[in-house]
């Protein structure tokens, strides 16, 4: 059976990686004004940020470096994807909640 804590971890990656197709382009240039007011970009900067905040706040500095850096070339990967998860946002921000949820329940 799995560890609680490795799912927790896992769902903190999966949290990032899922938001990280939303909160990059607020460092570009590039970006259109309209994307940069959207909700959407709004809510994935808030999740992505919420959850590396978690991620060095409930692991050890090793661990939590690692999750990061495997949630950021985790959504990196998926940015450069032709096949994007539909509802990336809502599973993003459902795998953020199921952390929470673990580091409640430990």
């Amino acid at each position: 059976m799995i560890s609680q804590d490795i799912v927790a971890s896992l769902s903190l990656s999966l949290a990032i990686a899922l938001s990280w197709g939303g909160f990059r382009p607020i460092f570009s240039r590039a970006t259109g004004e309209a994307v940069l007011r959207s909700p959407a970009t709004t809510l994935a900067s808030a999740i992505c940020v919420t959850s590396l905040g978690m991620a060095f706040n409930a692991e050890p500095i090793g661990l939590a470096g690692f999750v990061a850096a495997t949630g950021v070339l985790l959504g990196v990967l998926l940015d450069r994807s032709p096949v994007h998860p539909p509802r990336g946002l809502a599973l993003s921000l459902a795998s953020a909640l199921l952390f929470f949820h673990l580091s409640i329940m430990a």
